[in-house]
């Protein structure tokens, strides 16, 4: 099948593998470099469009899909079906209806519940027990087509980054799934219940600010929905960011206040929380760089009895 895959994150990396391991004739479109690194005097290609280039070929820039230019390559492309994998930009009728078999999209969750920017992040932060990826429609409103294949994953204690990665080869393993099904006309398509949509915004760098008064298991869950970006953070009491990548629930009696560090030995700070208590196991002050717990507090004094601020 001749497939034009509109991408641009590492999220759609596996995706691209996969459709060329299954010897799918592929173009590719992507996101135009930026401007990257100090004085931003360079340009960073996508992970796709560099994808792309270490295998040997070159993926089509694309400042606009839905202009003459964009419209000019899908043509010529002669699309059977376009996958929209983690691509950036909004599509409009034209590019949705240029593929003979429609347009898809790999979305990572189990719609309709989290449509949106950060799926991943917004199923950790309400403690969804599991969460998973859909090979959907593509229509008008965001995330809002038919399903046509769904695969569940369980959360555990995995972090969003770790989440999205195994995701990313779920979704490529579905969509080549789909295409089959496609070809043998099995595909059943499931409307989104509207009732039942849930919303997942754009992460904001202050989502990563730990709330102690939280249970433990929300505490947790914040932590690992903002690893690895844009990072969980507490406050000193010099009102420095303390960074925490990683740790764990603890039960803990109630007597002490939210914010109040328990312990802090080899086995990690334990902070109180409004029920229950945090052990965190790697940190990072404000200029450093991420240690484990027992390198941390070898360069850096945190006792029993500290306030960690919100």
């Amino acid at each position: 099948m001749k497939v034009t895959l509109l991408a641009s994150a590492a999220f759609a990396v596996p995706t691209l593998d996969a459709l060329l391991d299954s010897g799918h004739e592929v173009s590719v479109g992507t996101q135009p470099a930026r401007p990257a690194g100090r004085g931003r005097k360079r340009t960073q290609p996508t992970p796709i469009a560099a994808r792309c280039t270490e295998l040997g070929f070159e993926a089509t820039e694309l400042g606009d899909v839905n202009d003459s230019s964009g419209m000019d390559w899908i043509t010529a492309c002669q699309p059977d079906l376009v996958a929209v994998v983690a691509f950036g930009q909004k599509l409009g009728p034209a590019v949705r209806s240029a593929g003979s078999w429609g347009c898809v999209n790999i979305h990572p969750s189990l719609l309709p519940r989290w449509r949106g920017a950060a799926p991943v992040p917004a199923a950790l932060l309400a403690g969804d027990k599991e969460t998973g990826v859909c090979i959907i429609d593509v229509v008008e409103r965001m995330d809002a087509g038919a399903i046509l294949a769904q695969r569940k994953t369980p959360v555990l204690a995995k972090t969003a980054g770790e989440l999205l990665d195994e995701l990313s080869y779920t979704g490529a393993e579905l969509l080549l799934e789909t295409i089959d099904a496609m070809v043998c006309d099995d595909i059943t398509r499931q409307v989104q219940d509207e009732d039942a949509v849930t919303r997942a915004a754009k992460l904001s760098g202050d989502d990563g600010r730990i709330r102690w008064e939280h249970t433990a298991a929300e505490v947790d869950g914040r932590v690992r929905a903002v690893s690895p970006k844009p990072g969980a953070f507490a406050l000193l009491d010099d009102g420095r960011r303390l960074r925490i990548h990683a740790g764990e629930p603890l039960a803990a009696a109630r007597g002490p206040l939210p914010g109040e560090v328990l312990a802090a030995d080899g086995e990690g700070v334990v902070v109180a929380c409004g029920e229950g208590a945090y052990r965190a196991t790697r940190l990072q002050r404000e200029g450093g760089k991420p240690l484990d717990v027992d390198a941390f507090l070898r360069g850096f004094e945190l006792v029993a009895g500290a306030r960690l601020g919100p």
